[in-house]
């Protein structure tokens, strides 16, 4: 890391000397350290002011998919449009990995390349490179290095899993369909050593051409992946130190009160695109033509804190740790960030009969997919928006969970009666089985609880735990702080189906057909203990505090005690 840092050093140098007047310029305020965990950040040496400039650096220093792809005899078109072309196969996939991604990793493996070689090695492009992190480093941060076996003991059979497993095989059919053919032909150059970085240590032994390629290009996939910035309409970049600085996701700045931010943003820089010179605040003045992009202070920053930038407000923690390898603790502790995930279906809940199938059929359901249990398969894709919860609980839903209420309806509880009357009609009387229908919804949930948890018997405050002891590796940190996102997003959700079914409950007059308890779902650590124990907000298990008053009520933050104060104030100590 000592190296890294040095590297740092020598660019700010070169960019000084490049950029003696103009284009170029950063705070004697700041310093660059290593951090155990965090690895290279940028913090404070003392107090910085609110708008003050940071950092300046001329766009055209950027390196980007131009860089060294050159526009040989329509090379990169070609590559390019065979991503594409693949892409399409894996839509899901490509809401993670863009062509563009994949375009500008091989731009890095040219660049690796030269700087192994010792090619223009005071260039920016090659001093950049030497501040990135090595392979070893990157093992730990990103997932084509993490072990498939260990990651699955940790996430089963859950769609963060599947997810894992599906891009994973996505990138190796990139390589194999596309960018393999390409380093051999006469648009690569017919030298695939140009693509190939030997100094790496995967690379030491006397591998095949092939396999140093893709050890070549796992690791500049993994850097493009995570250290890029994108603008609208333009392709992503590394641009030279700025792409040192960590970041966060902007709901993390959040306070219990809608639309407001709390007292103390997470957040505290911002980038912004101009031209010299910058004014501060992200203000510039054109007077040289000199496209630049400057990082700010967005508040008064204190001595010794880090310099974090906004990693966008829709990255959920399942985004993150696909896109960093890690996961920042205070995701777990923040009221308003949930995970998105997938519910699959009971086999219990696929049915036979073939009235049920002939409804399920009709209505578009398909029940041979459903019996997967994985990918593109389940019943239900919960988004990560937590605006669709606090929907949900105020009585509306999105078509997806209307879709799944009305598959269990004709699945599980429907009457001889009702699917007569939906198979001729195509209608479902919804709001008679809402009570039940709820009920079976939070089974569908118990169920999911034990995909994600496998043989597991740990809780989340167990697996927290696990993950702080200080020789745990990183990557199974990061994986186990990501199950109890995942594991508390479903609870959050099952709480939910609960409050829906005890309303419904008290508005109906007909009596309730016990659809009954279902043993195999059970964990094997008794889940209604914290099921049934949560927060009175939201239902999370995780984290856990209890009333300082009267220690009866339980809330996972200050928030929800915040918003729960209104009611419980009543009843507290009573």
């Amino acid at each position: 890391m000592a190296e890294r840092i040095d590297a740092t050093d020598v660019l700010v140098e070169i960019f000084r000397t490049n950029y003696p007047n103009k284009g170029f310029s950063i705070s004697d305020k700041i310093k660059f350290i290593h951090s155990k965990g965090k690895g290279l950040c940028i913090l404070a040496k003392r107090d910085i002011p609110k708008d003050e400039n940071i950092m300046v650096i001329p766009t055209t220093e950027s390196f980007g998919i131009t860089n060294f792809l050159k526009n040989g005899p329509g090379g990169p078109e070609i590559m390019r449009n065979e991503l594409v072309k693949l892409g399409k196969e894996k839509q899901q996939i490509q809401e993670y990995l863009s062509t563009e991604d994949f375009l500008l990793a091989v731009s890095i493996m040219e660049g690796l390349s030269k700087k192994c070689r010792g090619i223009a090695p005071r260039s920016i492009s090659m001093a950049q490179a030497a501040t990135w992190p090595s392979e070893d480093e990157m093992k730990n941060s990103s997932w084509y290095y993490w072990d498939v076996i260990e990651v699955q003991k940790i996430w089963n059979q859950s769609s963060i899993y599947f997810g894992f497993e599906e891009m994973r095989k996505h990138v190796r059919a990139i390589f194999d369909d596309v960018l393999w053919s390409y380093f051999n032909s006469a648009s690569g150059a017919l030298n695939v050593d140009a693509y190939i970085d030997t100094s790496l240590p995967s690379n030491a032994s006397n591998n095949s051409k092939r396999e140093q390629a893709w050890n070549t290009f796992i690791y500049a996939l993994s850097l493009a992946w995570s250290r890029a910035h994108q603008y609208k309409d333009t392709d992503p970049v590394l641009i030279p130190l700025v792409e040192l600085f960590n970041g966060h996701s902007e709901r993390i700045n959040e306070s219990a009160k809608k639309g407001k931010l709390v007292a103390k943003t997470v957040i505290n820089v911002n980038i912004a695109r101009g031209a010299w010179p910058f004014m501060g605040g992200g203000r510039f003045i054109n007077e040289c033509n000199l496209p630049c992009s400057c990082i700010y202070a967005n508040r008064a920053i204190s001595e010794g804190e880090e310099l974090i930038l906004s990693y966008g407000v829709n990255l959920t923690p399942t985004g993150f740790i696909a896109k960093y390898g890690a996961l920042p603790e205070d995701f777990l502790y923040h009221h308003n960030i949930i995970s998105d995930f997938s519910l699959w279906t009971p086999p219990q809940y696929i049915p036979t009969e073939s009235m049920r199938v002939k409804c399920l059929e009709q209505n578009d359901f398909p029940l041979d997919f459903l019996k997967q249990s994985r990918g593109d398969t389940a019943l239900l894709h919960v988004s990560h928006e937590i605006e669709d919860l606090d929907m949900y609980r105020r009585g509306n839903e999105t078509d997806r969970m209307k879709s799944a209420r009305q598959y269990l309806i004709l699945a599980v509880l429907a009457d001889e009666f009702e699917l007569n009357r939906n198979y001729t009609s195509g209608r479902l009387r919804g709001p008679l089985y809402e009570s039940r229908v709820m009920r079976v919804m939070c089974q569908v949930i118990d169920y999911n609880l034990n995909m994600l948890s496998g043989d597991s018997t740990t809780t989340s405050a167990q697996d927290i735990e696990i993950a702080a002891a200080p020789n745990i590796f990183a990557w199974k940190r990061s994986c186990l702080l990501a199950r109890v996102c995942y594991r508390e997003s479903l609870i959050m959700w099952r709480h939910a189906f609960v409050e829906r079914g005890q309303n419904a409950t008290k508005l109906e007059e007909y009596s309730e057909i016990d659809v009954g308890p279902l043993p195999s779902f059970q964990q094997p650590h008794e889940q209604a203990e914290y099921l049934d124990k949560g927060c009175i907000v939201c239902g999370r298990s995780y984290p856990s505090k209890k009333c300082g008053k009267c220690k009866q009520v339980q809330f996972c933050t200050r928030a929800h005690q915040m918003i729960n104060w209104k009611e419980h104030k009543h009843v507290c100590g009573k």
